[in-house]
């Protein structure tokens, strides 16, 4: 089973580049898609998508985040994951594929001067819980941080940054070893730097590689014997992330 996220920074944006020319070279089995930015109403206007089963997630707050997962794929249960206590952003959506727990995940950004971190420290912990509760988990998509300084191309400079901060970082290593989580990507290239999945849009950021990784497929620690192998697609262009992917048997 091939499970591909992409935070496309726009659905209706990215059809309009080279979606179908991603899903016909990649042929994801199950595609985690974040920052839809889609309302069912626009849903209902864009039309139909060539996956037979699609759950969606909303934001109260029109054009705001949003995430999605398509599959051709039989889905027992799903749906959107509203977190209590939480504004309605469209930020969880998750679908039990044969056996596997899949989540499409977009965390909160803490925003310029860290002003979003309370908030996006209690986000942290909610979900954290929330994935505890599972098992068999394939979580997938932008959680908007940089676990290591190999991670990203500036770490000095951007210390304390939203994105880098000691708080999320240390959130993030929580996630992985509490919910007893893998990041397979890393830990199959554990020296690799140069490696990203977000470039600013401005100074020409992705043709000099100057990156963030903060998109990740994270396994549940039980599943890795069934991995073959995880991977950074950096040459597929359309939005300022590019997609992500980790193969199970």
């Amino acid at each position: 089973m091939k499970i591909f996220s992409w935070n496309v920074n726009g659905l209706r944006s990215i059809i309009s580049k080279n979606f179908e020319g991603f899903l016909e070279a990649c042929s994801p089995d199950v595609l985690c898609l974040q920052e839809t930015r889609m309302s069912p109403e626009a849903l209902e206007k864009l039309g139909g998508l060539p996956f037979k089963n699609a759950l969606f997630s909303h934001s109260d707050k029109k054009g705001y985040s949003g995430t999605a997962i398509l599959t051709n794929l039989e889905i027992s249960s799903g749906g959107e994951v509203l977190m209590g206590g939480h504004p309605r952003e469209g930020r969880i959506t998750c679908a039990k594929i044969g056996g596997l727990n899949i989540i499409s995940a977009y965390a909160p950004n803490s925003q310029h001067a860290l002003a979003r971190l309370e908030y996006r420290m209690d986000w942290d912990a909610d979900f954290r819980s929330l994935v505890k509760s599972m098992d068999n988990v394939v979580a997938c998509g932008d959680f908007n941080v940089a676990h290591c300084e190999t991670d990203l191309a500036n770490p000095e400079e951007n210390r304390m940054n939203a994105g880098f901060s000691d708080q999320e970082r240390a959130d993030f290593s929580l996630l992985l070893n509490e919910a007893d989580l893998s990041d397979v990507w890393r830990e199959n290239n554990p020296d690799a730097t140069g490696k990203y999945t977000w470039w600013s849009y401005r100074f020409g950021a992705r043709r000099k590689n100057i990156g963030w990784r903060i998109d990740y497929t994270l396994v549940s620690r039980s599943l890795l014997p069934r991995v073959v192998r995880a991977e950074l697609l950096a040459d597929v262009e359309g939005s300022d992330h590019c997609p992500v992917m980790v193969e199970l048997r």
